[in-house]
């Protein structure tokens, strides 16, 4: 009896988990649909050029305005301003206020989505960059978001500077 039991829990588990992981990825195609649909909106209101989107597997970065020089890369250190906004809620939750935020790409100080966003960067260029909730916070979420919440991150390049 308690072998037949423990098995139905065990299914029932699997069974819950695999109902799980088909509803994330359903979330992570609606979020990917959701940014589309923004972006074909700042397409037509002419906000933003249809060749300045840029697509990497779930993170989109808008450019509104381009940079000069050279583009930022793994190993170089970058100064920027960003504000953070919670996709869906069009609501703001972080920022870099009046102090830039001066980093290393590739060396961890940035969640993957974002490293991938600032990457190509131009100093000088204004953009936002989309991140799908994996490629954001993940199942951690950040305190005020929820897991798997997309992001958009308004970034002002100030300087990319070369590491050779």
């Amino acid at each position: 009896m308690k072998y037949k039991t423990i098995c139905n829990l065990i299914l029932l588990i699997l069974l819950l988990t695999a109902c799980t992981a088909e509803s994330l990825k359903d979330q992570l195609i609606r979020q990917e649909e959701s940014f589309e649909r923004y972006i074909r909106e700042l397409v037509s209101k002419n906000e933003v050029s249809a060749d300045s989107v840029f697509n990497n597997a779930g993170v989109y970065r808008l450019v509104f305005v381009s940079g000069v020089g050279e583009k930022a890369a793994s190993g170089d250190s970058v100064i920027f301003h960003y504000w953070a906004f919670d996709f869906n809620a069009r609501r703001y939750y972080d920022s870099t206020g009046h102090n830039p935020e001066r980093g290393l790409l590739g060396a961890g100080y940035y969640m993957s989505g974002l490293e991938k966003g600032l990457s190509g960067m131009q100093t000088g260029e204004y953009a936002e960059i989309l991140l799908t909730g994996e490629q954001a916070y993940g199942n951690m979420g950040l305190g005020i978001l929820p897991p798997y919440t997309p992001v958009i991150f308004e970034v002002e390049m100030l300087k990319v500077v070369k590491n050779n």
